[in-house]
């Protein structure tokens, strides 16, 4: 265990690139197209799903580039109002509005000049604000909010988004030349499912992070990691992350060997609204009913509905995580019950 540890600790340092930690053949050949293109002045926007690591790539660009002497400056669009969009963006001057402040307000693209601006969840951005951004990608200059003097501003601009733009785009909610403007190099980023080999790598590098943060010495069982392997993690690298630290604060011994809470709340959230999107499974209800009854029933209605979708008992039973016989059980007895 002990060798297999040091090869992984080199393997670690080997294949940790400011923290983009893989040994994945595409994510290597993406991480050699940013080193050549970097230093030009060309638009990146990053695709990915949730947890894949979007922030963690904006950061590296910037590491890299002849920027990482100025700021890094980062805005997660999903979580300013429409109406403050601007503001935030672009700043205001004295008395711009009601309940500015009388000290105006420096904009993020203004903080951000001759350094690197990162705008997550571009797709998030509202129609009135998209048509300013794209002046300040077109001409390097904005106004302030009350203000008539232009401000010049040489910015790298890296977007991200978990959407797909172009259909927004066919939808008529994203601008057409803001796109095309923003997506001169994209980047798809690639979910942890589909590189399994980095899964071991990742799950050592967090749990180093988590020894030395809280002061512990632990491992992680081999059972542990092919759970690990064979698990689909719907939230990615996030979703590793934060099981592993999950299961070193929870773990009483030194070898981390149980996987009970290795499946998150991206996973239960995700069953929960599969659930509760589809035909409610309770048959029957009466007033009468005991709680037990409404369980049986609501079983029931589950087992039927993964019958119906599968297209048999057997197929079911796997998707259940059972067997036949024990589907085909339940099913008698719910028969008899009603006979």
């Amino acid at each position: 265990m002990e060798n297999n540890y040091v090869s992984l600790k080199s393997s670690l340092e080997e294949y940790n690139f400011n923290g983009i930690i893989t040994i994945n053949k595409t994510m290597l050949e993406q991480i050699e197209l940013l080193n050549r293109i970097v230093n030009k002045d060309a638009n990146i926007l990053i695709y990915g799903e949730t947890g894949t690591g979007k922030e963690v790539y904006s950061e590296y660009i910037h590491r890299i580039s002849n920027r990482n002497n100025n700021k890094f400056v980062k805005l997660n669009c999903s979580t300013i109002p429409d109406s403050l969009f601007e503001s935030e963006m672009f700043g205001y001057v004295t008395g711009a509005f009601t309940g500015a402040s009388r000290f105006g307000k420096k904009g993020l693209f203004e903080l951000a000049d001759k350094g690197t601006i990162f705008l997550d969840e571009i797709g998030e951005v509202p129609m009135e604000t998209q048509s300013k951004l794209l002046r300040v990608i077109q001409e390097k200059a904005f106004m302030k909010i009350g203000s008539e003097n232009e401000i010049s501003v040489d910015v790298k601009i890296i977007a991200a988004t978990n959407k797909n733009l172009k259909f927004m785009v066919d939808e008529n909610k994203f601008r057409e030349d803001l796109y095309y403007r923003l997506n001169v190099f994209p980047i798809n980023l690639i979910p942890l499912r589909d590189r399994k080999e980095d899964i071991i790598l990742l799950s050592f590098y967090f749990l180093d992070e988590c020894n030395a943060k809280y002061g512990y010495d632990k491992k992680l069982d081999y059972n542990l990691l092919a759970g690990f392997l064979n698990y689909s993690w719907p939230g990615n690298v996030r979703e590793l992350k934060n099981s592993v630290e999950r299961l070193v604060l929870l773990t009483t011994d030194n070898i981390i060997q149980n996987t009970v809470g290795v499946i998150s709340q991206y996973e239960t959230e995700r069953k929960i609204k599969k659930i509760n999107t589809g035909i409610n499974p309770i048959k029957n209800v009466d007033k009468n009913k005991s709680l037990r009854e409404f369980v049986d029933d609501y079983e029931i209605g589950i087992i039927e509905s993964y019958i119906n979708k599968s297209g048999s008992l057997r197929n079911a039973a796997k998707a259940l995580k059972t067997s036949p016989a024990t589907l085909s059980r339940k099913l008698s007895m719910y028969k008899n019950k009603l006979n």
